[in-house]
């Protein structure tokens, strides 16, 4: 049965769609022109095709942008959006941080930052403009996927955040054509967001989580354009600007869970917060290694793959917080929008590009035929960056736990208590970073007086070792162990 609805506002909803939609194929023109200006660098016309995909792309993105505000801002609850995330009483500055309580609208902020991130290149990247603007629209390609709530063939794409309440649920209100007289006001946002953090912290993260695409993008396109040693000067930059912003965004995130959560404490081994700090903790050995074969000319391979994965692993950590996998060990993951299949797909497809390119190109790659020296900087730099690995390995581990249950079959039980299994494991590792922290700073790079070293190196042990004394003296903890371990460490 038709109804003809009475006061609905349809025309915001139907201009969002379409820039979905337009952002989508502007997208994906602009990645297959790009491999192609790639892979023809003679043929100048395969790049303008590119650029003005991106600026299409990019513009679209803003208008999307512009008109879900509009709809959230106006209370057009009609909306299933701005009805389950807002409501006429929230101040303005609550209304932005609706914007983003739900999957379309991070999606579309983590598409807002690499447009802009993009335009940034288009300017800076020159030579590498092709090769680095194809991964990074791929991946624009596949983020517009994830909003455009179309169906195919049967199967839904994505899920659009201009869909109508009345197409969201199936109640009787909506069999009366003035429903939105008796809807007074929306459903409002998760009373946990109404903090100040959840302003400015999500913003920050998918700041954070955009710019480590262009890390990988110059470590691929290096691969693929066999410019093997040049992308490292061209990536340090972005490499260090995502690790301070993400850093950042990290740290915002605690503030609010101690103020929100009430977790006792800034950090509770939540599996958010570990999918958060994995790629994190690889960029900053990327950083490291990156910066050790810049000044040696060692670890290319290392480097890359490092660079490389830490993109992959924003991917992962996105599938986990946003498939609804973490429901029952998480209370600040998503739910689950029936997305899975496509995050799987677009974790495998960059998963895959990453193995393909370090396979192919692994006898290409450059390498040193001297040993580093054990009394160089750049051997314990590549040491540091290693327990880093191994560390998020066994963060990885334990918070994958519900997805090897849901791909295996299995019932193995997540840690009784994350915060005590956790911390057993990370402290171990925390400490010999700061101890490798410590005496790397009497290190070269190349070759070191061992016997100077060696001097630096006993006086600050000795100094740390009766100051740590001190402390333990006076705070008593003389049973705690790695209380201890993790003081002397600080302090040295």
């Amino acid at each position: 049965m038709d109804v003809n609805y009475v006061g609905e506002h349809l025309l915001p909803g139907q201009i969002g769609q379409f820039f979905i939609v337009l952002s989508f194929g502007a997208a994906l023109l602009s990645c297959i022109s790009y491999f192609f200006a790639t892979k023809y660098p003679e043929e100048n016309s395969w790049k303008k095709i590119a650029r003005i995909g991106f600026w299409v792309n990019a513009l679209s993105v803003v208008a999307i942008g512009a008109t879900l505000f509009y709809i959230i801002y106006n209370h057009l609850f009609e909306y299933n959006y701005a009805w389950a995330h807002s409501s006429k009483t929230l101040p303005t500055y609550y209304i932005i941080s609706s914007f983003w309580e739900g999957q379309e609208g991070s999606f579309w902020l983590w598409m807002f930052w690499q447009s802009v991130l993009g335009s940034v290149l288009l300017f800076k990247a020159k030579s590498w403009e092709s090769s680095v603007m194809t991964f990074i629209m791929l991946c624009q390609a596949f983020l517009a996927s994830m909003i455009i709530g179309v169906e195919l063939f049967g199967l839904r794409i994505g899920s659009s955040p201009f869909i109508l309440l009345r197409e969201a649920m199936d109640i009787p209100i909506f069999r009366e054509a003035n429903y939105l007289s008796l809807i007074t006001d929306g459903n409002g946002l998760n009373p946990l967001l109404q903090n100040y953090w959840m302003v400015i912290h999500p913003p920050t993260l998918f700041l954070g989580f955009a710019s480590m695409i262009v890390p990988f993008a110059y470590a691929t396109g290096a691969l693929w354009t066999k410019r093997y040693k040049e992308w490292i000067n061209a990536a340090l930059p972005w490499a260090l600007f995502a690790v301070m912003i993400l850093g950042a965004g990290i740290i915002m995130g605690s503030f609010w869970a101690y103020e929100a959560l009430n977790f006792g404490g800034f950090w509770a081994w939540d599996p958010v917060e570990n999918a958060s700090i994995i790629p994190w903790f690889t960029l900053i050995a990327a950083v490291h290694v990156m910066i050790a074969y810049k000044n040696s000319g060692h670890s290319y391979f290392t480097a890359t793959f490092l660079a490389m994965i830490s993109f992959v692993l924003v991917i992962y950590a996105s599938y986990l917080t946003r498939s609804g996998v973490l429901g029952e060990t998480s209370v600040h993951s998503f739910t689950d929008l029936g997305m899975s299949g496509q995050l799987i797909l677009f974790n495998v497809v960059f998963l895959v590009i990453m193995v393909v390119f370090l396979t192919v190109k692994k006898k290409e790659m450059p390498i040193t035929e001297k040993d580093e020296d054990i009394y160089s900087r750049e051997f314990w730099m590549f040491i540091g960056a290693l327990v880093l690995t191994v560390a998020c390995a066994q963060i990885i581990a334990s918070t994958s736990i519900p997805v090897f249950n849901k791909i295996f079959g299995t019932k193995v039980a997540p840690p009784l208590d994350p915060i005590q299994h956790y911390n057993k494991w990370q402290s171990g590792f925390a400490v010999i970073v700061m101890i490798l922290t410590g005496f790397t700073q009497f290190l070269k790079y190349k070759r070191t007086d061992s016997r100077k070293f060696l001097a630096s190196t006993a006086a600050s042990l000795v100094v740390s070792l009766i100051l740590t004394a001190a402390v333990v003296y006076f705070t008593k903890t003389y049973t705690n162990l790695i209380y201890i371990l993790i003081t002397f460490a600080s302090i040295f």
